[in-house]
């Protein structure tokens, strides 16, 4: 197995097209001391026992002395947390309230999707615990394991594994959107150059696991500093 460091650096931070408001407590720095203890309450539900419904949301709300609509429509606009049209979470990043190509499991064997192969990544300096990952290539299908020890340090099972980072492009202009459906893990580099050969709409680039161990780190590492 492979160990990769998780010090992020400059390029390695741009490598995943990270921009700094989505960077450790700058994720929430908009929020009001009781949203953000409302939303730390929700990231925690995902890590121990999985998303929330509408019912424990509201109820959870009420304990923080938010108004539930108000305080989600907050958590939706600084792109944080994301419901479904019947009320339920579909995203809490990094975790996904979807089955997703990324399962993360926590010690204890509870077991979480994340939204993409960086988030993955991210949620053991998150909350400062081991955890294990299992994805597969999309070219390949070939399965991949990962441990992600609490300071995000990343053993991989597969030695030349890689991640594309990228978005994919809105059509007719430049603009970048959908990160998520680009992060995913792949067993090498010749299979995610492959991919992005086969998806032209998607501006990506191949970056090592140390580099999206870092980049995981450096999104998710801190958010719950503060609580």
């Amino acid at each position: 197995m492979s160990r990769d460091g998780t010090r992020a650096t400059r390029t390695e931070v741009e490598a995943g097209v990270i921009p700094p408001t989505k960077l450790g407590p700058a994720r929430h720095a908009q929020l009001t001391e009781e949203q953000r203890e409302f939303y730390f309450w929700i990231l925690r539900r995902f890590a121990t026992h999985g998303g929330p419904s509408s019912r424990e949301l509201r109820a959870a709300a009420e304990r923080f002395d938010v108004d539930p609509e108000h305080a989600l429509a907050t958590l939706s606009r600084e792109d944080l947390v994301h419901r479904r049209a019947d009320g339920e979470i579909a995203v809490a990043y990094p975790f996904s309230g979807r089955p997703t190509a990324h399962r993360v499991r926590f010690r204890g064997d509870h077991e979480v999707d994340a939204m993409c192969a960086i988030d993955a990544l991210g949620v053991a300096p998150m909350f400062g615990e081991p955890i294990e990952i299992e994805s597969r290539d999309p070219v390949s299908v070939e399965k991949i394991r990962a441990r992600v020890a609490p300071d995000g340090a990343a053993e991989c099972s597969t030695e030349s594994a890689v991640v594309v980072a990228g978005a994919l492009r809105s059509e007719g202009d430049d603009d970048r959107c959908g990160c998520c459906p680009v992060l995913n893990f792949f067993a090498s580099a010749a299979t995610a150059e492959r991919w992005l050969a086969d998806h032209p709409q998607v501006h990506g680039n191949v970056i090592s696991m140390r580099e999206a161990a870092a980049a995981g780190r450096a999104v998710f590492g801190d958010v719950l500093a503060d609580s």
